[in-house]
């Protein structure tokens, strides 16, 4: 049964594409889900193979430890900051806004019907 080895969720292309390279070099089978259209299911990469679990992990903490490590030397911030976020995904942010703006309406709205 497939186990799930990394989550891609807010993770930038290049480091997902990394993780892909990683798992290919070290003959590990795997496979990726997409988030799909409306961004609600998970985007994930999956090994196929249970024994294949523990060394994938290893393998993807390692890259994760030297990640990190690289963002320290640099002084970087570790992640994408949320401003670059939003430069990449502004419908995504849009959409999420006026959602909210949406619900918190629906919300408030009985209070202030008078009958």
């Amino acid at each position: 049964m497939a186990k799930l080895v990394f989550a891609l969720k807010y993770v930038p292309e290049e480091e997902a594409a990394t993780i892909r390279q990683i798992l290919i070099d070290n003959d590990i089978d795997f496979y990726e889900t997409s988030a799909g259209r409306w961004q609600i299911s998970l985007a994930a990469i999956w090994v196929r193979n249970n024994a294949d679990f523990e060394s994938a992990r290893a393998l993807i903490v390692q890259d994760q430890i030297a990640r990190q490590q690289y963002f320290k030397e640099q002084k970087l911030p570790f992640g994408p900051a949320m401003a670059a976020y939003l430069k990449e995904n502004p419908v995504e942010f849009a959409v999420t806004l006026v959602a909210i703006v949406f619900v918190a309406g629906l919300s408030v709205f009985p209070f202030f019907i008078t009958i």
